[in-house]
């Protein structure tokens, strides 16, 4: 009998259930995931997926979240809940970390592509969730860069700004101040194109700092 796509995802979600790089993680099939929660860090592989031309699209997505950074800024977040609560602090594609991003899936190739997933997803995962194993690891991959001028700041979204404040406030304090300036010089400059996601915060931009700030003082 022929298996239509959404029986190859399910056989393939199955077989992951097995494989023991997953050993302590659960599969959430309201977004197709993999969690693992372990106090206030959880790490997440999302499997979206899709069809085209009738074969089946897989595109895995590398997810770390600390709920610490996120937390405090929900009464003033514009998304709804589930998107709050699924909101990471970090996450990769295949392509970000050099391995492949998509996979092509048929019941005749099925073997081979698993066999490929599988093995894609343990390696992405392990450099993702071992690179990213607390605060300071954030600190390190994505504030210093940023300080020492080798990366931009992003220049669409929102979230990020407030991530970066809250965690530069709690893992460096001294590295606040450069820290802030750099993020809300950012800010102004996508505010005046007047970027959306931007725009939903900056009326409040003070207020919502401020509030950070306080909940998190300076040692």
């Amino acid at each position: 009998m022929t298996m239509n796509n959404q029986d190859i995802f399910q056989l393939i979600v199955e077989r992951l259930k097995t494989e023991p790089f997953l050993k302590g993680f659960k599969f959430r099939k309201r977004d197709s995931s993999f969690i693992q929660q372990e106090g206030g860090l959880r790490r997440h592989i999302e499997l979206d997926h899709w069809t085209k031309d009738g074969v089946l699209i897989v595109y895995p997505i590398y997810m770390v979240r600390f709920d610490i950074l996120l937390k405090w800024f929900e009464p003033y977040n514009v998304k709804s809940r589930q998107a709050q609560q699924d909101n990471p602090s970090i996450g990769f594609t295949g392509n970000m970390l050099g391995m492949q991003d998509k996979f092509t899936i048929s019941e005749a190739n099925l073997e081979c592509e698993y066999s490929k997933l599988c093995g894609t997803l343990a390696d992405c995962s392990g450099i993702v969730f071992q690179s990213y194993t607390s605060l300071h690891d954030m600190f390190e991959h994505e504030i210093i860069p940023r300080l020492e001028g080798k990366r931009a700041l992003p220049d669409v979204g929102a979230d990020w700004a407030f991530k970066y404040l809250t965690l530069t406030r709690i893992e460096s304090s001294e590295d606040y101040p450069a820290v802030k300036e750099l993020v809300l010089a950012q800010v102004h400059k996508m505010a005046e194109r007047h970027e959306p996601n931007i725009m939903d915060y900056f009326p409040r931009l003070d207020e919502i700092i401020s509030v950070m700030e306080q909940t998190f003082p300076t040692k």
